[in-house]
C-alpha cells in the first residue's frame, strides 16, 4: 500500500506513515527539499525556525476519502535587509498558502462546482469522496480566473427573460467565438450604446427588429454594421404569409402541378347546435377583444400597455395586431394511426353496406387492429358526414410560420414539384412584404 500512494502522492512530498481508519486513510508526509525559498526576496535558505502539522484534503483513493497530515515548517530569512524575517515554506506544485485541500483536488472540484452548480456539486463531490459545501463550491467559482476574451468584432444583441413577460434582460454573444460576453440587467438603449462604447473595434451587429437595439447600436457602435441574424430574419415571411389568414369564406381554386387544390373555407361539417352556438360565442368574443385592442392603439398606447388591461398576454397583443385580426382556432380532422392499415378494408366495407360501427371492429378486430369501439365509432361518425356520392376534399390550410420558415431554408431541388411552386410563391410574396415592412432607414440587412 505505501509503494501505491508513493506513486500517486506529490513529488514533493514523502510519505512517512499510513492510518488506515473507518471512513479515510490518513498519510503523514513531510516535505522532500532541504531548503525553501522567501516569498518577498526570493533567497534560498536552511535555517528552520519551527515545525508546524498542516491537514490537507486530497483525491480519494479506492472510494475512501484521503487526508493528508503534513508536517510543515517555518524558515527564517537569510537576507537580513528583507522585511519578512519569518515565512512558511511554500510548495506550489501540492497546495496553495494557507489552503485546506490539494491543488489537484480543488481543481477537480472546481470542474464539478463549473457542471452542476453549488448544492447539485455538493451532492455529487460526497459521492465521489471528495466532499465540500455548496458555498464553497461558489466560492471557488467567483475566486476562479478567467482568461481576459478577445475583443470582439462581430456580437449578437437578443433580450433574455428574468420573469417572461414582466421583466427582460439584454444578452451579447461573440458570434465568432459561440460565447457569451455579458448579461445586462435591463433592455435599454443606453445600456446597449454604454455597453458597445466600452468595446470598440465592434464591425457587425446582429440583432432583432427591435428599435430600442437599433437605437443603442447606432449610439454606441456608430460605424458598425447592422444585420438581421437568419433566426429573426427567416420568421418574417411565415408570419407575414401565415398567422392569422383566415381561409375565404367561399371555396375557391388554386392550379399547382397540374390538378386542382380546393381551398375550402371554415364551413365545418354539420354541428351540433350548441356546439356551434359555443364557438359562435367565442368567436365574438375574440372579436370584441380585437375591437378594444384597436381602439386603445388608436389612443396611443403600446402593447405592453395593451396587454394588461385586455388581459391578454403581451405577444398574443402584438400578433393579433400584426394580424390584422383575431385569428381562427384551426381545428385539424380527426385522424388515427391505429386505422391506417385497415381504411382500405372499411371503406370496402362501407362501399357494400356495412355501416355497423360494432361489426365494423369486429371484423377487423380478428385482422390484428388493436384500438377499441370508440376508435372506430368515431372513424364512422366522420364517414357518414362525408356526403357518399363526393371524393374527399383537399382542404388547403394556411402553412405555419415553421413550415414557411422550413421550406424557404431547404435546398429547392429536395423539395416536391408542389412545394417547390408554393416556395417560388413565397419567395415573391416574402420580398413584396419585406420590402414593405416598417423598417427605418437605419435598419441594415
Amino acid at each position: 500500500m505505501l509503494d501505491a500512494f508513493r506513486s500517486l502522492i506529490s513529488p514533493e512530498l514523502s510519505i512517512v506513515q499510513i492510518f488506515p481508519q473507518a471512513d479515510r486513510v490518513v498519510l503523514v508526509a513531510r516535505p522532500k527539499a532541504m531548503e525553501s525559498c522567501c516569498p518577498c526576496c526570493g533567497r534560498r535558505t536552511r535555517r528552520v525556525h519551527s515545525h508546524y502539522m498542516r491537514r490537507l484534503a486530497d483525491l480519494p483513493w479506492q472510494g475512501r476519502v484521503i487526508e493528508i497530515q503534513l508536517h510543515a515548517r517555518r524558515f527564517r530569512c537569510a537576507d537580513p535587509q528583507c522585511p519578512r524575517r519569518i515565512f512558511t515554506e511554500r510548495l506550489p506544485e501540492t497546495v496553495q498558502p494557507k489552503a485546506r485541500r490539494t491543488v489537484r483536488l480543488g481543481e477537480s472540484q472546481l470542474a464539478i462546482g463549473f457542471a452542476v452548480g453549488g448544492e447539485p456539486g455538493s451532492r455529487l463531490s460526497d459521492r465521489l469522496a471528495m466532499p465540500v459545501s455548496g458555498d464553497t463550491l461558489l466560492r471557488m467559482i467567483r475566486a476562479a480566473g478567467f482568461e481576459p476574451p478577445q475583443a470582439p468584432r462581430v456580437v449578437g444583441i437578443d433580450d433574455w427573460a428574468w420573469r417572461k413577460g414582466q421583466r427582460y434582460g439584454t444578452i451579447i454573444c461573440d458570434l465568432e467565438r459561440n460565447r457569451v460576453l455579458d448579461l445586462l440587467p435591463d433592455r435599454n438603449a443606453d445600456t446597449v450604446a454604454s455597453w458597445l462604447e466600452r468595446h470598440p473595434g465592434i464591425e457587425i451587429i446582429a440583432r432583432d427588429r427591435a428599435g430600442v437595439y437599433a437605437e443603442g447600436a447606432r449610439s454606441g457602435a456608430p460605424d458598425a454594421t447592422q444585420v438581421a441574424d437568419r433566426w429573426h430574419l427567416l420568421p418574417e415571411p411565415g408570419r407575414s404569409v401565415a398567422f392569422g389568414r383566415r381561409p375565404p369564406s367561399k371555396s375557391c381554386q388554386r392550379r399547382g402541378e397540374g390538378h386542382d387544390v380546393q381551398m375550402a373555407g371554415n364551413d365545418d361539417a354539420k354541428l351540433s347546435p350548441k356546439l356551434d352556438c359555443l364557438r359562435r360565442s367565442r368567436r365574438n368574443q375574440r372579436s370584441e377583444l380585437y375591437a378594444e385592442i384597436l381602439q386603445l392603439r388608436e389612443a396611443g398606447l403600446s402593447p405592453r400597455q395593451i396587454a394588461p388591461q385586455i388581459g391578454l398576454n403581451v405577444r398574443t397583443v402584438e400578433r393579433w395586431l400584426a394580424a390584422g385580426g383575431e385569428p381562427e382556432h384551426r381545428r385539424p380532422p380527426w385522424r388515427s394511426v391505429l386505422m391506417d392499415p385497415f381504411r382500405d378494408y372499411l371503406e370496402k366495407r362501407w362501399e357494400e353496406g356495412q355501416h355497423n360501427g360494432l361489426q365494423l371492429w369486429t371484423e377487423i378486430k380478428h385482422r390484428g387492429f388493436e384500438g377499441s369501439r370508440a376508435t372506430v365509432y368515431r372513424w364512422t361518425a366522420a364517414r357518414k358526414e362525408r356526403p357518399p356520392t363526393a371524393p374527399p376534399k383537399s382542404r388547403w390550410r394556411p402553412p405555419s410560420r415553421r413550415n414557411c420558415a422550413w421550406l424557404l431554408s431547404e435546398d429547392p431541388t429536395s423539395l416536391a414539384r408542389l412545394e417547390q411552386l408554393e416556395v417560388n410563391g413565397w419567395r415573391t410574396l416574402s420580398v413584396k412584404l419585406l420590402l414593405a415592412l416598417n423598417f427605418r432607414r437605419e435598419n441594415v440587412w
